[in-house]
């Protein structure tokens, strides 16, 4: 938690800069009591103690009749004020009908629709938390999620409901109710299967328990710095300051919602992941944008997009970026509706950038943010204001009510490093998760006592504040923005009836960023080929983590004397 002390000290640390907080940016402290603690050149703000739910319906009076949401496929749609209502009938439902008790898990397991929103919010409101499901995962991945934050009712949607009957009729002894959204009028809904249709025109009344802003609200899953999956439980409070924080004059980049003027904000990047589900819907709900979800992304979709949703305000990933500057049916003229482009979740390299600034002649901003799960998750983003808030290359500021250092790496005094020195990046702030879901030791190796959270990544930071994402110490492989654990795929390798041993690094790939690549060591008298295991974990992995890099099979793993995976040996090897 960010203390008053610290708030103090960094405003006392401006002013003997000389630096006005809000206007005079050139001029930055940089230290706090000669620790080389780095501190926003934003102005910090008192968090608003709210509900979630509170904060996102706060304004809902200044644009009820605007439409909220609308499908980019069907353009099926809602208002403001009909997502209100319905996700008021659909928490009610969950309520009285299925009788979720206060802090019990729903799952949400479905592409970006517009009912997504809906059911976020029902849960929210209900005190209930919601665990996001990738959309293309496999039954045992949904299994392994499922029984790990103890979900008790699934939202899917019509195609992917035999996959979520077939994760949860693997589990033995568990009861989880199916709420089927049917996204395709033409196809009927499973008998047996809860109508998202009748359950969010469900009117009755309930009184809910009482919430405090320490709940967990949203119980995301991610690999953190190393190891398998993990449920990160992100509080009210841990989201409701972040979105403050990206809401700031500083930051925000949408228009103020007022009379005729409502951005339009396609949602691309997955509700199941952090950025979509923050830094998109949570975010730019609150303000009054109009949101065009995306349910599969491709040419086509996102030329209709471009033709007819005109957006303002466009969120994109690396691979994304890459599509709007190669893809020939792409042009200039269809980009001219937006006024700002910010990637996320990998970062661009510098020629790409230099290129979208001549494809679009100079005429869209374009921004890049930083962040992880467990912070719910910006911590760096590049103002549009700011004196020199766009630096090319550049990660980004601290968020307001953030304090961050560059540590030594390797050192177990995690000596503090100055300006353009590279290490660990650590942070501090109030959207620093509660901690990982039933994992107390994965937490105490993330946070350390002092509230301190590791990034496991490589910066350093200039003299303007400005932050540089070099490298990632974490063993994570980014796969399309995408966080691939090597040890959740180790463990499937050597689940194979011939794999003695395994290990898993990540390789460049033109495409992807990066890519899964695997190592072997066979068990005697055992034979198998690359291709067979390749496709032994293809078959129980989402698409995005298959070992696209190949399998090469070795005699034996390179390991340290105490058996730690000597994966710079592996590196050598490629």
């Amino acid at each position: 938690m960010y203390s008053k002390r610290l708030f103090v000290k960094n405003k006392i640390c401006q002013l003997k800069a000389g630096l006005n907080p809000v206007k005079n940016v050139r001029r930055l402290c940089l230290s706090i009591e000669n620790e080389n603690v780095i501190v926003p050149r934003v102005p910090n703000f008192q968090v608003n103690e709210c509900l979630l739910s509170e904060y996102v319906w706060k304004n809902l009076d200044r644009w009820e009749n605007k439409t909220a949401v609308v499908c980019a496929e069907t353009e099926r749609s809602y208002t403001y004020s009909q997502v209100r209502d319905k996700s008021k009938n659909v928490a009610v439902f969950l309520k009285k009908a299925l009788k979720l008790k206060k802090t019990e898990t729903v799952a949400i397991f479905s592409p970006n629709v517009p009912e997504y929103c809906i059911t976020l919010f029902a849960c929210i409101e209900a005190g209930l938390k919601v665990t996001t499901i990738n959309p293309i995962y496999t039954k045992d991945e949904i299994k392994r999620q499922l029984i790990n934050s103890n979900t008790k009712v699934v939202f899917t949607v019509t195609d992917l409901y035999s996959t979520a009957r077939d994760a949860i009729s693997s589990i033995p002894q568990k009861e989880i109710s199916i709420v089927v959204i049917q996204d395709k009028p033409h196809v009927s809904l499973p008998s047996g299967a809860i109508k998202f249709d009748e359950i969010s025109s469900y009117f009755g009344s309930f009184t809910f328990e009482q919430q405090t802003n320490t709940d967990v609200a949203c119980l995301p899953y991610s690999s953190g710095t190393t190891g398998t999956p993990k449920g990160v439980e992100l509080t009210h409070r841990n989201l409701v300051s972040n979105l403050q924080q990206i809401q700031s004059d500083e930051f925000r980049l949408n228009r103020v919602t007022e009379g005729n003027i409502q951005d339009v904000v396609p949602v691309i990047l997955p509700m199941y992941h952090i950025y979509g589900l923050t830094v998109i819907l949570m975010n730019m709900f609150s303000q009054g944008c109009k949101l065009v979800t995306v349910p599969k992304f491709g040419t086509d979709i996102f030329l209709k997009i471009l033709d007819h949703f005109k957006p303002n305000v466009f969120y994109a990933v690396p691979p994304i970026m890459l599509m709007m500057l190669n893809n020939k049916y792409i042009r200039a003229e269809q980009l001219k509706s937006i006024h700002q482009v910010v990637c996320s979740a990998a970062p661009l390299g510098v020629a790409d950038i230099e290129k979208f600034f001549v494809k679009t002649q100079g005429k869209v901003k374009f921004m890049q943010i930083y962040g992880m799960t467990e912070c719910s998750p910006i911590i760096l983003h590049q103002s549009p204001v700011l004196d020199k808030g766009r630096k090319v290359g550049a990660s980004g500021l601290l968020v307001a009510n953030t304090l961050a250092k560059i540590v030594q790496v390797d050192d177990p005094n995690d000596t503090n490093l100055g300006q353009f020195e590279n290490g660990e990046l650590l942070v501090k702030g109030p959207q620093v998760m509660k901690g990982y879901h039933n994992n107390p030791e994965a937490t105490k190796a993330t946070i350390n006592d002092n509230g301190w959270i590791r990034t496991g990544d490589i910066a350093y930071y200039d003299e303007d504040g400005q932050f540089y994402i070099t490298d990632r110490l974490k063993e994570l492989i980014k796969v399309k923005g995408f966080q691939v654990a090597p040890a959740e795929l180790e463990e499937i390798l050597r689940s194979h009836p011939a794999v003695a041993d395994a290990a898993v690094i990540g390789i460049p790939h033109q495409q992807y960023g990066e890519a899964p690549k695997a190592f072997v060591a066979l068990k005697k008298d055992h034979k198998a080929n690359a291709e067979d295991i390749r496709s032994f974990v293809a078959g129980k992995v989402a698409p995005y983590k298959d070992l696209t890099g190949g399998v090469i099979i070795l005699e034996k793993i390179p390991k340290t004397a105490s058996g730690k995976t000597l994966r710079r040996d592996l590196k050598q090897l490629c």
